[in-house]
């Protein structure tokens, strides 16, 4: 997918190019030509949708992108208000069926949300190791957890 979305910006760059005028609605025709043209590659070599990969993909980003602003309000609220509101746990999370490099987006987008951190992975590569500074409740943490997992393959890794 990230080759296609290179292939993408330089079709765009190269309608610029084409046009001998480098505007934004210029560039904005480029993609727009450009996913015209790998959306009917793509459906033609795979029988998948090029443009509806790029959706996903730009939906899960949004998606995340809230999920990092509302942890990040979390853990600003616990820097600027007395007490102590932790309640750091670390748990094993059960990931089967994940392959190496999913497992590996999957850590690393977990460890990119203020709060949690993938320690480790386990011997078989099928579990993740995880330190929670709130998880109250494990069922809740996992919930989330399984949230992310889920969107990850719906809108990521198909």
């Amino acid at each position: 997918m990230s080759g296609r979305i290179g292939l993408h910006l330089t079709l765009a760059v190269a309608w610029c190019f084409l046009w001998g005028v480098f505007s934004v609605w210029n560039f904005a025709a480029g993609l727009l030509i450009g996913l015209g043209v790998l959306s009917a590659y793509s459906h033609a070599s795979e029988g998948k949708s090029y443009a509806r990969r790029l959706f996903n993909l730009l939906r899960f980003g949004a998606w995340f992108f809230a999920l990092l602003v509302r942890s990040n309000v979390q853990i600003a609220r616990e820097i600027l208000t007395p007490g102590w509101s932790q309640s750091p746990r670390i748990l094993r999370y059960e990931a089967p069926g994940l392959s190496e490099s999913q497992m590996t987006v999957l850590a690393n987008s977990i460890t990119l949300t203020p709060g949690t951190l993938a320690i480790d992975v386990s011997e078989d590569g099928g579990a993740l190791f995880l330190h929670c500074m709130y998880a109250r409740d494990r069922e809740d943490q996992i919930r989330e957890l399984d949230a992310l997992r889920e969107r990850l393959e719906r809108w990521v890794y198909t």
